[in-house]
């Protein structure tokens, strides 16, 4: 066992003097810099490996007895003191200025270089029991002791370094998502203040959407409403490709003539019809919310307006059938969560009537 030992050994050995030869270097940019990383890791998992094999052999040839009587304390100590030797060592060879945790910065650039060679000098006497002989145990013992208490206390300041950032980094995350959200919202307020609602109503119908802060929609729905003829305006996007974006509106929003938007409704449906009929030629690759939010804008218009008697059934057909369009063998299908949603709108509608 003593050669895998010496081994072991000689692998953390030359991995030690790798992470030396590049301890305090700069990291080089570029295709360089990937390499030296790459170098790091390699050397780091040589010391690694060879470290956890010597300590293993030790430990099963009861060469940790003196550490404490209790074998199950021993063996506690020996693997949680390899545990935060290991991760000690990582952040010592990986150290890279300010990104590195404050404990190691203090630590310094050649911790690598200082922190493992009484380690593994102590390791290759553990191995090599004849040579506990020549050496006295106080000078390896607490070489090894002081390493791993090192290794132990930088472990748990950096778990408290953590610990303590954990909230820190919400808060910072939170105030910037608050401010992301203030500036995304103080842009819609912007374009809704330079819409001209006689001509370009349209292009703000989206922010009246259940999506949209308060703030928002109000704005939206005062700039819509100071058209006298909003409505009109509305009524006349129907019966063009704009009906998608009409369809939301009424989805979430109330008019004041319902029966103005009764027939238009049903035109609405029949252009959405032809607009899912060109997206089922023209797209490459469907995905499976594709038309979704659209079909649940129409059904819920619907809703509001079915009580007017118009029969929007075959037009809600048109647009189911419209899913039905052939696909090319170039384009890539999906499960449209959508069809279902229309499927069983029309069964519902048979039943009733």
């Amino acid at each position: 066992m003593n050669v895998f030992g010496n081994l072991a050994l000689l692998l953390a050995f030359i991995g030690y003097f790798s992470l030396a030869s590049m301890a305090g270097k700069p990291t080089p940019g570029g295709d360089y810099g990937v390499g030296h990383a790459f170098a790091l890791l390699f050397a780091y998992a040589a010391v690694a490996v060879g470290i956890s094999i010597a300590t293993a052999i030790v430990l099963w040839k009861g060469g940790f007895d003196w550490v404490t009587e209790k074998t199950t304390l021993r063996n506690t100590f020996v693997i949680s003191g390899l545990i935060a030797l290991l991760i000690f060592s990582f952040f010592a060879a990986m150290i890279n200025g300010g990104g590195a945790p404050w404990v190691m910065r203090i630590l310094g650039k050649y911790t690598i270089v200082w922190a493992l060679p009484p380690l593994l000098l102590a390791g290759f006497i553990l191995v090599n029991t004849s040579l506990q002989t020549l050496v006295p145990a106080v000078i390896w013992q607490w070489a090894l002791k002081g390493v791993v208490l090192i290794s132990a206390v930088s472990c748990v300041l950096m778990l408290g370094e953590w610990l303590v950032n954990i909230p820190i980094a919400a808060a910072q995350h939170a105030e910037m998502r608050d401010a992301e959200d203030a500036h995304r919202q103080q842009e819609f307020l912007d374009q809704i203040e330079k819409n001209n609602p006689k001509t370009e109503m349209v292009l703000i119908l989206v922010f009246t959407t259940k999506y949209h802060d308060k703030a928002v929609r109000e704005a939206a729905l005062a700039k819509i409403k100071s058209n006298p003829e909003w409505q009109q305006y509305l009524v006349s996007r129907l019966e063009t490709p704009w009906a998608g974006e009409v369809f939301p509106f009424l989805a979430d929003n109330d008019v004041e003539d319902r029966r103005l938007f009764a027939e238009p409704i049903k035109a609405g449906i029949l252009k959405m019809a032809e607009k899912f009929k060109d997206s089922m030629e023209r797209t490459h690759t469907f995905y499976d919310g594709q038309f979704y939010s659209e079909t649940q804008a129409i059904l819920q218009t619907i809703a509001k307006f079915q009580d007017l008697g118009v029969d929007y059934a075959p037009a809600v057909r048109k647009l189911r059938k419209a899913l039905d369009t052939p696909l090319k063998s170039y384009q890539q299908a999906a499960n449209l969560r959508c069809i279902p949603v229309l499927d069983s709108w029309l069964k519902k509608y048979e039943k009733e009537k």
